[in-house]
């Protein structure tokens, strides 16, 4: 195993009111770029940012989306199998899409995503990833009916079943159209702990990875884009410039951002279960050719698990443009990443304020919202 570089940020926050250190791998995506070990750098202010509540009427909400070019009203991916809406900043009383009846209830399953279609305006079409009563794996394509607010419940297609009823955790969940066009599906490594059946480096079988599927080609299968993840919770494309971020979730010691350059071609392998992290887990057959290492990795004594987030290109918040924003769901961390090779900060003002983060949500206009599972909808707003 080649050496690597540490740089260890330490990211001192109002929010926190105590020093959080993290561990910042340096490359690029594909290589590393050389720094100086054991660097210790302070981390300079990042925008005032704080959390403006928007609807505390939710049932465990995991994801927020709209379609493109939508500007008035934001889609609530809830738990339970329910998608509501949310128009000019008030939740409408009728729910967008209930599924309630064929989603399973475990602690990571139910409906854990929804994306539209980039040609909404004109098909209509729109997709959801869920567990079924079985715990199996569920891609399915739905379309609006004739009123805005309602989706037609009869016009299901599955386009993907992924049989996952050993375990009932590390689902992935996470749907997103790259700007190639193709719809990209998160998988987990089939549950349990420690990747007991070795799927990680296993490009046969489904899970540890994601996916990407044309869906402009009737009865087109899912191809292989990159492997070797634990269980991708999250991740989304920098809408400016395609660059690919992913929240991986660890196992025991490390979690991580993994990231990938625009117009990566298939084929990326992230290392788990060999690694967790930049570290070896459990030494078995790898391929080393398209291995590629975190981007940023944190250890379990800031946080236990990431929830990855988005770039922000809004224009609420000019000076928070470019960061990618992550978070931990049990520390209730959130920082921001000066791109792919800048210092990792804390966000104060946010981090810290919202226990039990699910998800980030972005609008059409690239304004970011964050999700808790008690219920409450946030907007960061300066």
């Amino acid at each position: 195993m080649k050496a690597r570089s540490l740089l260890v940020v330490i990211a001192v926050g109002v929010a926190v009111g105590a020093a959080v250190t993290a561990v910042l791998l340096s490359t690029g995506g594909g290589g590393r770029a050389a720094a100086s070990p054991n660097a210790v750098t302070q981390a300079v202010a990042v925008p005032t940012v704080r959390l403006k509540l928007i609807t505390g009427a939710l049932t465990q909400p995991l994801g927020v989306a709209a379609p493109p070019g939508d500007t008035h009203r934001l889609f609530v991916v809830e738990k339970i199998g329910v998608v509501r809406i949310i128009r000019n900043g008030k939740l409408l009383a009728s729910p967008f899409l209930s599924i309630r009846g064929k989603v399973s209830g475990g602690s990571e399953q139910g409906l854990l995503s929804l994306t539209f279609d980039p040609h909404y305006a004109t098909n209509r079409r729109f997709y959801v990833d869920y567990t079924n009563l079985s715990g199996d794996i569920k891609v399915v394509r739905y379309v609006t009916s004739s009123d805005p607010n309602r989706a037609s419940a009869g016009s299901a297609v599955v386009l993907w079943t992924v049989a996952h009823h050993a375990h009932p955790n590390h689902n992935g969940g996470q749907l997103a159209f790259g700007p190639d066009g193709l719809l990209y599906i998160g998988v987990g490594d089939g549950g349990s702990e420690g990747d007991p059946n070795s799927y990680g480096q296993n490009v046969k079988v489904p899970y540890a990875k994601i996916w990407r599927l044309d869906v402009t080609t009737p009865g087109a299968k899912p191809t292989l884009y990159a492997y070797g993840l634990r269980n991708p919770w999250r991740f989304s494309f920098d809408r400016k410039t395609g660059a690919l971020w992913i929240g991986d979730v660890g196992q025991d010691h490390w979690e991580e951002v993994d990231y990938l350059k625009p117009g990566t071609a298939p084929g990326t392998n992230f290392g788990w279960s060999y690694y967790e992290g930049d570290h070896v887990f459990r030494r078995q057959a790898i391929v080393r050719a398209r291995l590629v290492f975190p981007l940023v990795e944190y250890s379990h004594s800031v946080g236990d698990a990431i929830v990855g987030g988005y770039v922000y290109r809004g224009s609420a918040i000019p000076g928070l443009r470019g960061f990618y924003l992550y978070a931990d769901y049990g520390t209730a961390r959130v920082w921001a990443k000066a791109g792919p090779r800048g210092a990792v900060h804390i966000l104060a003002g946010v981090s810290q304020k919202l226990p039990n983060i699910s998800s980030f949500g972005q609008s059409a206009k690239g304004e970011l919202y964050v999700s808790s599972l008690n219920g409450r909808l946030y907007k960061l707003v300066p």
